[in-house]
């Protein structure tokens, strides 16, 4: 629970990223099923660098078409929603890469970091049948945005939080509880409800570094699902070199680790060793398409 000085600072912030009206009702028609394609590019169109990022990701190599997509509707058929969903918050997070001083934090490494919790997530989300596999990206691209929230709007006690963990004493978790009474995580809920997001994401952002043994709050089915494969996504982006933006002490607790998403993936036949082997070319090569699907031109 944020403390109420937190929560005046937040609410007096005047520059924090907002969902304008139209994205709001992007996001609304995304998650109805059965919206048709000609009423969704409607709305989509009323961004032009929306829609243009959009027919220049559907003209990919990844989609193979031999003719060039130039309508927004078509584009849709062929991508999906799930893709555009990824797509528009991906946008939204981008606005905050583009407000983070450099100076203070390895912006590029967290870009990448984020990007991999992203695409590792949707990969995990097929292999253990989670149906909404767009929501886990959106889910892994945005589970830390408390730690970009602190760094731009707390940059003083983000300086604090820097000494303590480099002492190696405190991860940052346990060093952002010291210095302001409450953790990235909590922050990064705060932003997700401002942003009307899904409460299992919301959930998600919440219980990430909270051990699922620990937790005494009754989780639906869907929450624990998402949550696990967000948090293994982190594991593993901890493991294969991603989180270099942080000091090597710095490891908070997770909701899951990659082992037990390993468990949950039906591969009887492969061991433990060769399983995660398999995992991290996949995993790579799910990132490579992401980087090239959400290019930061903050970070170029």
């Amino acid at each position: 629970m944020l403390e109420e000085k937190i929560v005046r600072k937040l609410n007096s912030i005047t520059n924090l990223p907002v969902v304008p009206s139209y994205i709001g009702k992007i996001l609304r028609a995304l998650d109805n099923a059965d919206i048709r394609a000609k009423k969704l590019a409607e709305h989509i169109e009323k961004d032009q660098s929306l829609t243009a990022k959009i027919l220049h990701i559907a003209n990919s190599p990844w989609y193979g078409q031999i003719g060039k997509i130039s309508t927004v509707d078509l584009a849709i058929i062929i991508m999906g929603l799930n893709s555009i969903k990824e797509i528009v918050i991906g946008m939204l997070v981008d606005k905050f890469f583009a407000r983070t001083p450099s100076y203070l934090f390895d912006t590029k490494s967290f870009w990448n970091y984020s990007l991999f919790c992203g695409s590792t997530s949707r990969l995990l989300a097929r292999k253990t049948n989670y149906k909404k596999a767009g929501e886990a990206f959106v889910a892994g691209l945005m589970h830390d945005i408390g730690i970009l929230i602190l760094i731009q709007y707390f940059s003083y006690e983000f300086k604090e939080i820097k000494i303590l963990v480099e002492s190696g004493k405190f991860n940052m978790k346990q060093a952002e509880e010291l210095v302001i009474g409450c953790n990235h995580a909590e922050i990064g809920v705060w932003m997700a409800e401002k942003w009307n997001l899904p409460e299992q994401l919301v959930n998600c952002v919440k219980y990430h570094h909270t051990p699922l043994n620990e937790i005494t709050e009754k989780l639906d089915d869907e929450t624990i699902a998402l949550t696990r494969i967000v948090s293994a996504a982190e594991w593993f982006a901890n493991n294969l070199g991603f989180r270099s933006w942080t000091l090597p002490n710095d490891r908070p607790p997770l909701f899951a680790d990659g082992n037990d998403i390993i468990e949950l993936i039906d591969e009887d036949v492969i061991d433990l060793k060769s399983q995660f082997g398999i995992l991290k070319h996949e995993m790579m090569r799910e990132f490579n398409r992401a980087s090239e699907f959400n290019p930061n031109p903050v970070l170029d």
